[in-house]
């Protein structure tokens, strides 16, 4: 019987596909893809190296970081292919583990089965991730692929390995019961056993295996510092657009604090205090946990450079956010979603809009930064109410702002009311269409696509450019400056980006500075396309659009 020792883990590229993009791309919905290294490979290797019984040899690979050019620039999603391609061909392995985070890589998963099949025809493919998840029939039945794991893997993983090479380890199977999978029987066809009854207790879970990663390389190409963390698995809460219950559970699940931090002291460590993402869903849901984690960290002198996402506001309150900012957590990203009180019930969100009011304030009392998330377009939802929103993030004015307009992503309620409703705009068999940088999903008699994206982007350019609330300090202006500058590197013909910047440097008193970026953003709306995006907003009455035109008043230019 063959042996499959040597595993080689790879994550697939996680943006579209080059075959999938648009060649007349709009300014407007134009996105940049900067990824951070995978916290499911490290904390997957780290798993399989401390509870295996047989002789595993595992490699990690991030096909993601390794598009990396220059720092501080966007990466091309054209190099993945062959990137791709190389890392399967020039690799040794006798099973090829793919790590798909969204159900719209099924392109890269494609590319990924042929070029092992060729290359490595013998190998065992496993797939995990956001896409066998939610189709796990699919994933095994229409690619070369041997076994999936669904949802929670890192127990399902060993259990399939072990498998492949018959062995037992009734210890390991006694701690981590074996569900959560799908695999082929003799003839092919798809057996799927997705009951996930048993979820892993975090305390049981090792440190991530950085060290498995060329960390190093990621920050020296990207120019960037950041490492994913995670606190804690599971939500309780039921709002229809989500589908991350479906990997972690209804349950919240924390891990022990003190295994928190000495994972920030790993990186630490390892890495010299970079700043640190928490990628979980809801940090705050239990005060008693995160008030230990806080008041525990700070008890042993050690502080983060950290941005947390999304929070509920139903779970934050001053005491909370002071010891967070107290902690180092500079950066709070919060979920409102909608500002109209009959979609916050129809989607089953719930909040209650003076408590992000009050959140909010004592952010800004303590002078951190909040970042507010945002999304118009649901099933049925009329002009009045999307404007609604728009109406309460212009009230609300957080630091930044992001509009999108919604995906009704498989594995959700959103998306069973859209297709029972006969709404979804493309088929749902049709994949690599679900992408959260597109905008065109569903059927409206209320509203337009175009429509719709001209209003999120009025938006956008008024709460994050031209009204920014950053803009009315000292330094806010330099960290919006730092911002928009570093923005600019990645989208060099954002005119209004130009027009802000001019501003922020006149404020400062560099002239110099302040008129080339003036004289760029004139340069660049000689571009009809550019021309057709940014002129209406020249004539919008705000300092920075004022200082522009009259430095063209001063110079004799119009």
């Amino acid at each position: 019987m063959p042996e499959y020792r040597k595993i080689l883990l790879l994550k697939v590229p996680y943006c579209a596909h080059p075959d999938t993009l648009a060649d007349d791309e709009n300014f407007r919905t134009k996105s940049t893809f900067r990824p951070v290294p995978s916290l499911a490979l490290a904390s997957l290797y780290a798993f399989v190296e401390k509870y295996k019984t047989f002789t595993y040899e595992l490699k990690a690979l991030d096909v993601n970081l390794e598009a990396y050019q220059e720092p501080g620039l966007p990466v091309d999603p054209a190099a993945y292919p062959e990137l791709l391609e190389r890392a399967i061909r020039e690799n040794d392995y006798d099973v090829l583990a793919l790590s798909a985070m969204f159900v719209f890589n099924v392109r890269w998963v494609e590319d990924a089965v042929r070029h092992c099949r060729r290359y490595h025809p013998a190998a065992k493919i496993i797939i995990g991730g956001g896409y066998p998840t939610l189709f796990p029939e699919r994933s095994l039945a229409r690619h070369a692929i041997d076994d999936a794991v669904l949802g929670e893997g890192e127990a399902t993983f060993l259990h399939i390995l072990n498998r492949y090479n018959q062995h037992r380890d009734q210890a390991f199977e006694e701690m981590f019961p074996f569900d959560g999978y799908a695999s082929k029987d003799a003839s092919g066809r798809v057996m799927v056993h997705n009951g996930r009854k048993h979820f892993i207790d975090l305390a049981l879970l090792p440190l991530p295996a950085w060290q498995a990663l060329d960390i190093e390389r990621y920050f020296t190409m990207s120019g960037e510092r950041v490492m994913p963390i995670q606190g804690s698995r599971g939500c309780p809460y039921t709002c229809t657009y989500c589908s991350t219950y479906v990997a972690w559970g209804r349950r919240i699940r924390y891990k022990p604090v003190q295994n928190v931090i000495a994972e920030i002291e790993d990186l630490n460590r390892r890495y010299g205090n970079p700043t640190l993402y928490f990628s979980d869903d809801n940090l705050s849901f239990s005060k008693p946990w995160i008030m230990e984690f806080l008041q525990t960290l700070l008890a042993k002198g050690l502080t983060m450079d950290a941005t947390v996402s999304n929070f509920s506001v139903k779970h934050l309150d001053e005491e909370i956010i002071a010891l967070l900012k107290q902690a180092g957590v500079r950066e709070f990203g919060i979920a409102v979603e909608s500002g109209s009180p009959a979609m916050q019930k129809k989607i089953r969100k719930n909040i209650n809009f003076d408590k992000v009011r009050q959140v909010i304030q004592i952010m800004k009392k303590h002078d951190l930064h909040c970042h507010a998330c945002w999304m118009v377009g649901f099933p049925n939802e009329t002009l009045d109410q999307i404007r609604m929103t728009f109406d309460l993030a212009k009230e609300l004015r957080a630091h930044s702002n992001q509009f999108l307009s919604v995906l009704p992503y498989p594995g959700t309620d959103l998306f069973e009311e859209a297709r029972a409703g006969n709404l979804l705009i493309f088929d749902d068999e049709d994949l690599d269409k679900f992408d959260y940088r597109k905008s065109e999903y569903l059927r409206s008699d209320q509203w337009t696509y175009p429509q719709l994206q001209e209003m999120i982007y009025d938006a956008n350019i008024q709460t994050n450019f031209l009204n920014c609330p950053s803009l009315e300090t000292p330094s806010g202006r330099d960290h919006l400056l730092e911002f928009l500058e570093t923005l600019l590197r990645r989208l060099p013909d954002h005119v209004v980006a130009h027009v802000v910047v001019g501003h922020i440097y006149k404020r400062k008193g560099d002239g110099l500075q302040s008129g080339q970026h003036f004289q760029r953003a004139h340069e660049l709306l000689r571009k009809p396309s550019l021309r057709e995006t940014f002129q209406k907003y020249l004539a919008w009455n705000y300092p920075a659009i004022n200082d522009y035109n009259e430095y063209f008043q001063t110079v004799g230019v119009e």
